[in-house]
Order: structure tokens, then sequence, then C-alpha cells
């Protein structure tokens, strides 16, 4: 997928890509549905992360979830330590600040954006894995995200890892809040 498309949009601006992106998903999805069928499997929830944390006295949290975020934490904190403190995150930032002055200091760029890709994926990996025992696994299931991170990469920056770390946080903050706060607040109001 790299290869083939991916390659062709760099040049070009990020919303070519994220139609791209999004076209490819719509293919691959109707392409999975028509090969292996579209029945949702749920995967279990292990056994000891299946009951509740006490955070508080008065505040459980169901433990798995709370695994879903401190590994979204961690994921979190790694990218931003590889992409400000190493050397794969430098040839990151020149590769996507002046992609032709990287290639003349010798940085393979094609490389570095397919590792880049790879990486990417990888993580979708672990995010479906782990969203597995909430949601069922099925085709599409990720979907129901993509214009929230959509929404989230606009608000904190393209190519910004802190920002869209601080963008996220307010999305899901006033995504949760305004799921527990206005139904309630729209019922007296009515």
């Amino acid at each position: 997928l790299e290869i083939a498309l991916m390659r062709r949009l760099y040049e070009r601006n990020h919303l070519n890509q994220v139609v791209a992106t999004f076209g490819v998903i719509l293919i691959a999805d109707d392409l999975v549905k028509w090969l292996w069928g579209a029945s949702p499997i749920m995967a279990p929830t292990p056994g000891a992360l299946a009951g509740p944390v006490q955070l508080l006295p008065e505040l459980p949290y169901a433990a798995y979830r709370l695994l879903i975020l401190l590994a979204g934490l961690l994921v979190a904190v790694a990218l931003y330590l590889v992409v400000n403190h190493t050397r794969l995150g430098m040839l990151v930032r020149a590769g996507a600040s002046d992609r032709p002055m990287a290639a003349l200091m010798g940085v393979r760029v094609q490389s570095v954006f397919t590792l880049v890709f790879v990486i990417g994926a990888a993580l979708a990996g672990v995010a479906g894995a782990l969203m597995g025992p909430l949601t069922s696994v099925q085709i599409g299931m990720g979907e129901s995200i993509l214009i929230p991170a959509l929404v989230v990469v606009v608000i904190g920056g393209i190519g910004s890892v802190r920002g869209s770390f601080v963008a996220a946080m307010l999305v899901g903050l006033v995504d949760t809040g305004g799921g527990a706060f206005v139904p309630p607040l729209l019922r007296e109001v009515m």
C-alpha cells in the first residue's frame, strides 16, 4: 500500500493523502466482506482484567479500560520520545519539513517514510487488538473514529505529536463530558 499508493502522494498536500486513504479503507472493507463475509467476532476480555478497579472509594473503573488508557499514554510518550529525541525522529522531521534538502544531505527519505508507515500500521493493529474486547472485531470497526481522529490532527497541527496529544485529550473530554452531562441537562430543559 505504501509503495503502490502513498509514495505517489507524499509530494501532494495532506488532504489528498486523507482522501486517498479513506478510499482505500472503503475498498478494503468491501473486498473483505466479499471474500470472507461480514460476521463480527467478540474477543474475550482477559480474566484478570474483567472486573473493576477502585480508583476512589466511590469511583470504580473497568480494569480493561484502564489498561487501554495506560497503553495509549505509553504509546503517546514513546512516540514523543522517538520523534523528538532519537535519530529516527530527526530523520522523520527532516524529511517531513524539507524532503529535497534531507535527500541531498544523505537521508534515505523513502526508506524512512516506509518505516514510519509500517510503524503506523502496527500501531493501528495494536489499537484494533486492544479494542476487540470492548467492541466486536468486525469490518469497519475503526471507521467510527476516523472523523474524530481527523479533527484531532487538524486541531493539534499536522505533524505535531504534542499538539495532537493535547487535541486528543480536549476532544475526548468534550465528547465524554458532552455524553455525560448534556442529555440530563436537555431532559431538565425539555
